[in-house]
């Protein structure tokens, strides 16, 4: 008489579920203190940029704002190659405390030249913009430095947070990001207090409030991870090059996408409304806490998980939340637009659209990058040489219906290329799954 494959399969599950649930009920505890840290750390950013906001008159908040633009692009260019090579060479080097120094090192040193090329490029464009608009070349000298300044504070904090986010610390660079943050709202408190609030002194606290804490809180715990003193590595370099040039082209169309809407707007508009544009995006700081969530813990667990099937539900089940809290966001930005925009001052009163529109642009790019992760931490980068057709060809479609001279026409065209970004990640990610997107 044979057994009943019921009775038989029933002490199995009675093993595998509570195993299961133990699972799921520490990761969703590791969330909840990540978010929770996340949560306290974006709530003091958001508090320092309504200060700011409200602080500096429109130009100078535009200036400031187009400094802030280099920081991005600058940072955006140096993490070509970086992104997509670096995650899976460093969880492949996790258990190993040289190699991963030796990795890390090479990637610093890779960034560091990176950056040297783009400023050459990158500099004379945001200077040029800076003077046009009437900024001082004294001012404009000060912002482009300390600009530059805070990309390699930028680079130094990544690659000290990596070794730590391996090894599953994630409190460890959220409390780093707490403390410099109350410190450089502290720092704005008094030079508000004492009148000398502009965009250089605001500019020159941005860049220096991180360093205490990098160098005296980061660095010593990063260390008990990664041999930092370990020379560079050519093949690690040779990896990172391959990666950089498979990925320049979807890195410069990030790039321009990023930051095309502000100099069109600033062009064809006038330079009040990149204020406008820069007001506005500092509410949607709300939405880096669950970016904070999924790229330091679902990026480095996606790096390091060897299983397809548990990458596949992993994907599902972060592309899903992803969606829900995209649909809260901006449901509550809406119901709080006015509040929102009160906070920000009386000059930026009527941005109601605009700034509802601007949360939406947002929620959906960052449904867009969370079901984009395992492009990044797997590395399937093929065939995205083809990214700037796809998103500068939904920009060109959209620019002929829209009125780029506007705050809601500059944040049409970011829509536009948000679009074009995700036809060609599903593309990516369906080479991916099925194996055939790797470098």
């Amino acid at each position: 008489m044979e057994a009943d494959p019921k009775l038989l399969e029933a002490p199995r599950r009675a093993f595998v579920l509570p195993a299961l649930g133990g699972r799921l009920g520490r990761l969703t505890s590791l969330v909840a203190r990540y978010a929770s840290l996340s949560i306290l750390g974006r709530v003091i950013q958001m508090l320092g940029a309504f200060l700011v906001v409200r602080s500096l008159a429109k130009t100078e908040y535009a200036w400031y704002s187009l400094a802030n633009n280099l920081v991005g692009a600058l940072g955006m260019f140096t993490v070509t190659g970086i992104s997509t090579g670096l995650m899976p060479m460093a969880g492949e080097a996790a258990t190993d405390r040289l190699r991963l120094g030796t990795v890390l090192a090479s990637a610093a040193r890779f960034r560091s030249l990176l950056l040297v090329f783009g400023s050459l490029a990158g500099i004379p464009v945001f200077a040029y913009t800076l003077l046009h608009s009437e900024c001082s070349p004294l001012k404009t000298a000060v912002l482009v430095a300390a600009a530059v300044v805070s990309v390699i504070t930028a680079i130094t904090a990544q690659m000290l947070s990596t070794p730590l986010s391996l090894a599953r610390r994630y409190n460890v660079p959220q409390w780093e990001t707490i403390m410099n943050s109350v410190l450089r709202l502290a720092l704005i408190v008094a030079l508000v207090a004492a009148s000398m609030a502009d965009s250089v002194s605001v500019m020159l606290v941005t860049v220096l409030a991180p360093l205490p804490t990098l160098f005296w809180y980061l660095l010593p715990k990063a260390r008990e991870h990664a041999a930092f003193e370990q020379p560079s590595d050519p093949a690690v370099a040779a990896r990172l090059k391959k990666h950089f040039f498979v990925g320049l082209p979807t890195s410069l169309t990030y790039l321009f996408e990023a930051q095309i809407a502000a100099f069109i707007v600033g062009w064809m508009g006038n330079i009040d409304k990149v204020a406008d544009l820069g007001a506005i995006s500092r509410v949607a700081l709300i939405l880096q806490v669950p970016l904070a969530i999924a790229s330091g813990i679902l990026l480095p667990r996606m790096s390091a998980e060897q299983n397809q099937q548990r990458l596949w539900k992993m994907w599902l089940g972060c592309s899903g939340l992803s969606i829900a809290m995209g649909l809260v966001i901006v449901g509550g930005g809406w119901l709080a637009r006015n509040p929102l925009l009160f906070l920000l001052g009386p000059e930026y009163a009527g941005l109601q659209n605009e700034l509802v529109l601007y949360l939406a642009f947002q929620a959906f790019s960052f449904f867009v990058t969370v079901s984009g992760m395992p492009i990044q931490s797997k590395g399937w980068v093929r065939h995205s040489w083809a990214r700037p057709v796809m998103v500068f060809g939904s920009q060109a479609l959209a620019a002929c219906f829209l009125d780029l001279s506007t705050v809601s026409g500059a944040i049409g065209l970011m829509w536009a290329g948000s679009i074009g970004n995700t036809l060609m990640n599903a593309f990516l990610l369906i080479n991916g799954w099925r194996g055939r997107a790797s470098i």
